[in-house]
């Protein structure tokens, strides 16, 4: 028989700590607008058993997922590589990682305790509250939601929603998770209220339409360029562009809710899928540094830059955003000079795991994967495949090696050097081999 559960766990922080997501952001909390939730999804047959979990946060680090895994097998028995982790990557939410983009931001250990619970304790209840089920993986599409914020033309874009259905015994759907490909930040730095941002509202209304006691949650996919148009170096620097309200907000997760709705009826549900997982240790090629010293300096030549544009009169706004764009990747590099001094031959290490549910598989990447990567896969892979991005860690922007010469703030961002796209999508592609081949063959195959 298979069976699944669901269960939410408010996650919310005290009014009054700092929010994640914007270097320019000049203020702490000033209230909460959505409350924030740890969501997971357990599906189990006989063979098998897993966990999806998403967490209404920015990032959280492979070191905090590992531990919090460990906690989840003690409590109930699932393995570590059966259970994924993704952020939504809200720009609203609380401090759980120390990021590239503002390396003297703190995290609050106590609030990071609490979040390990939280995430615990809504696996736990899903799994203690397990009932059978059918079970069917769908396609939908949305336009006017995510754009592509480094293209002129605002392409390419993925406008596929993937789509997890569970229903009942009795045919009655009781819970949906959706992955689509797009940054929650409708909401930019000016904005101090904690939020899921557009996601929070999609999910708020698809609930709403499965009915009471209904149960939907979000997982982003390669987002790493896709946002709803605004300029990320100018974001990163404080310049408030045009049309971040909830209002909006709430457009935009209308259009993803009800593209969901409208497709959810078409999805078949089987109650004897093929459930499986699998989980691989890669490494990418890291960028070459100078050595800290020298971005120190570098970072003290910028600071020194931008104070002395800030103490001038007069019309110096160019002036003063090129400034303020070069401290900040002044302070990116200078951040990542240090990080790498720690990671052994010039490789980044990361985790891919893969969920199989009956012929379609979920790919976690730890990354802000550029939407090109995942066109690719999707195009590349023999069976349908999701990539969840932002799961089971964080090392940053991971894009295309075109994009390498193009530059910009995604680039400048991320540690891989340009050859990681080829990497990954190998790796991406022999690990979903190997799940359908079955595990027991996993090992040779990659």
């Amino acid at each position: 028989m298979f069976k699944a559960g669901f269960s939410k766990v408010c996650i919310s922080p005290p009014v009054g700590v700092p929010l994640a997501g914007f270097a320019a952001r000049e203020d702490v909390s000033q209230g909460i607008h959505d409350d924030l939730y740890a969501r997971a999804l357990v599906l189990e047959n006989a063979e098998a058993a897993v966990a999806i979990v998403s967490v209404d946060v920015l990032a959280l680090p492979s070191d905090f997922i590992s531990r919090v895994r460990s906690e989840i097998e003690e409590s109930i028995g699932l393995t570590p590589d059966s259970v994924m982790i993704a952020s939504t990557h809200t720009h609203a939410g609380p401090v759980t990682i120390t990021t590239f983009f503002n390396p003297d931001e703190s995290v609050d250990t106590n609030y990071m305790d609490s979040l390990a619970r939280s995430i615990q304790g809504s696996v736990t209840t899903a799994w203690r509250e397990r009932f059978q089920a059918r079970v069917g993986v769908g396609v939908g599409h949305v336009e006017g939601v995510g754009v592509n914020r480094r293209s002129l033309d605002q392409r390419p874009v993925d406008e596929e929603i993937g789509i997890i259905k569970i229903e009942d015994e009795a045919g009655v759907t009781r819970a949906v998770l959706i992955n689509y490909a797009c940054h929650p930040t409708v909401l930019g730095p000016d904005n101090l209220l904690v939020s899921g941002d557009f996601p929070a509202f999609a999910i708020k209304e698809i609930e709403e339409a499965i009915g009471p006691n209904g149960f939907a949650m979000f997982v982003n996919g390669t987002q790493g360029n896709i946002s709803m148009g605004h300029s990320s170096e100018l974001s990163a620097i404080g310049v408030i562009t045009p049309g971040r309200t909830f209002e909006r907000a709430a457009e935009l997760g209308h259009l993803l809710a009800d593209a969901t709705r409208k497709t959810l009826t078409s999805i078949k549900v089987e109650d004897q899928p093929v459930i499986e997982n699998a989980s691989i240790p890669i490494h990418l090629p890291l960028k070459n540094y100078p050595s800290p010293e020298q971005t120190n300096r570098s970072l003290i030549e910028a600071e020194d830059h931008l104070a002395g544009l800030i103490s001038q009169d007069g019309d110096n706004i160019d002036q003063l955003r090129r400034a303020k764009s070069e401290h900040l990747y002044a302070s990116i590099t200078n951040f990542y000079a240090k990080e790498s001094r720690v990671l052994a031959n010039g490789l980044l290490p990361l985790e891919l795991q893969a969920i199989r549910i009956g012929g379609a598989v979920f790919v976690a990447i730890p990354a802000e994967v550029f939407v090109e990567i995942g066109l690719r896969l999707k195009k590349l892979a023999p069976h349908r495949t999701f990539i969840v991005g932002i799961a089971n860690g964080y090392i940053g922007y991971l894009p295309t090696s075109a994009a390498h010469a193009d530059g910009g703030y995604e680039v400048v961002s991320s540690k891989c050097r340009p050859e990681a796209e080829h990497i990954l999508i190998e790796k991406v592609l022999r690990l979903e081999e190997g799940l359908f081949a079955g595990t027991d063959r996993l090992d040779s195959r990659i």
